[in-house]
């Protein structure tokens, strides 16, 4: 459910927001949706903002909030179909929203009026309102060299570390906002990371890997961010990287306001994303979709990159493990085997910067591509024999054809 960014919204938006607080079935309804997930209660209030925005604006409707119109749509006195096909019209024409978020949104709508006892009839809404098509659009592909050009016009220790992270680990974006310190487990290889469910699409915990390269990266940061540079603090050059781990367990990895107690990830994901596009914007990937204000390379996109990498070289049931997706449940495997797999097959593709072993992969695929060539020229030398004695063999024939009286004796003989 696409959400509000708080720092773009107008005035106006904000103060519907706020109004919104103050009626009570909006709050209910709101409340519900939040104890399984504060996300969607907050792309659920987006869609109900957006409607009120609608009523506001429209003179048939003005003197209503979302409120104060339920009872008018359970008693028929409004036409709950006419008003969802207006809003549709509202939001496509003069606020251009794009056909994928409108349906969102009337999800969400829809979810509203059901929780207070106003259902509405699938088949009459599919032919009272007319909804514009969505056309989907092929997602832009990244490679190796394209997430090196990124990494290579980022300049931000922290956000190279975030995006090392996305790149080799898979996370989705706010997945890797929500890492503690204490969820980096260093002390094994390849570097542990947990997930916690709080912050997980599926709501199930899991551990994943990234590469030595993010780990180098990301103690890097950690380090940096505890250093006298940024908050001038003494801190003994003796310590090792696991006393600052343990001292500050609990804080957000790219958290950098250790104070503040309202940093959260969702504000992280915000400020991280913004710089991103800054890094874009240089290394010339700025391009946006057709149509549509967003990005055609955007930070899910190494999430994709990371899919597409581990499925190819490992297979399609340890990549959805991976990412966290849902998975056969006949496929188990020991986490010490799944860390192997990960350092052993699939590391060395999900490196970027680490140029030695860039190299060494560079001559393992040359190595490889000699020998293939070399089972190749054999398979030809093979196959041109074979054709050759089965030439001399059909010429042999043809002479034993032309000459009845040979094969004749050539019979008797085997007789």
């Amino acid at each position: 459910m696409k959400m509000l960014n708080p720092y773009l919204v107008s005035p106006e938006i904000r103060k519907v927001h706020r109004q919104l607080n103050s009626l009570p079935k909006v709050t209910t309804f709101l409340q519900s949706i939040g104890r399984n997930s504060l996300s969607t209660a907050k792309g659920y209030k987006t869609a109900l903002v957006y409607l009120q925005e609608f009523l506001s604006n429209d003179y048939n409707y003005d003197r209503y909030t979302i409120d104060s119109i339920l009872p008018s749509l359970q008693v028929g006195e409004t036409d709950v179909y006419k008003l969802l096909d207006e809003f549709v019209n509202f939001m496509y024409k003069q606020k251009k929203i794009t056909p994928t978020s409108i349906n969102q949104y009337l999800h969400a709508i829809r979810s509203y009026l059901a929780y207070h006892d106003m259902f509405i009839i699938p088949n009459k809404f599919k032919y009272r309102v007319k909804v514009p098509k969505t056309f989907k659009e092929e997602e832009l592909p990244l490679d190796v060299k394209d997430i090196r050009k990124i990494l290579l016009n980022c300049h931000n220790r922290r956000l190279k570390a975030y995006l090392l992270i996305l790149a080799s680990g898979g996370l989705r974006a706010v997945e890797a906002c929500a890492i503690r310190v204490s969820d980096v487990d260093f002390s094994i290889k390849p570097t542990k990371i947990h997930v916690r469910k709080e912050y997980n699409k599926t709501r199930v915990a899991r551990d994943i890997y990234i590469s030595d390269e993010a780990t180098k990266y990301l103690k890097d940061w950690i380090n940096f961010k505890y250093s006298t540079t940024i908050f001038g603090k003494n801190r003994s050059t003796e310590k090792s990287d696991n006393d600052v781990i343990n001292k500050k367990s609990e804080k957000l990895v790219f958290q950098v306001q250790l104070n503040n107690s309202k940093v959260t990830p969702a504000s992280l994901y915000i400020k991280l994303l913004n710089k991103f596009q800054e890094v874009l914007k240089v290394a010339g990937f700025d391009e946006r979709k057709e149509g549509m204000r967003r990005r055609k390379l955007t930070l899910h996109s190494f999430r994709r990159f990371t899919k597409t990498i581990i499925s190819d070289i490992v297979g399609k049931e340890y990549s959805e493990w991976f990412l966290g997706h849902a998975k056969s449940s006949y496929y188990v495997s020991k986490p010490e085997i799944r860390a192997a797999t990960y350092a052993e097959k699939c590391m060395k593709y999900l490196t970027f910067l680490d140029y030695t072993t860039l190299e060494a992969t560079g001559k393992n695929i040359e190595a490889k591509l000699s020998e293939k060539d070399r089972e190749i020229h054999a398979l030809k030398e093979k196959y041109d024999v074979d054709i050759a004695l089965l030439k001399e063999a059909m010429l042999d024939m043809q002479q034993l054809l032309k000459n009845p009286s040979k094969l004749a004796e050539i019979s008797t003989a085997s007789v």
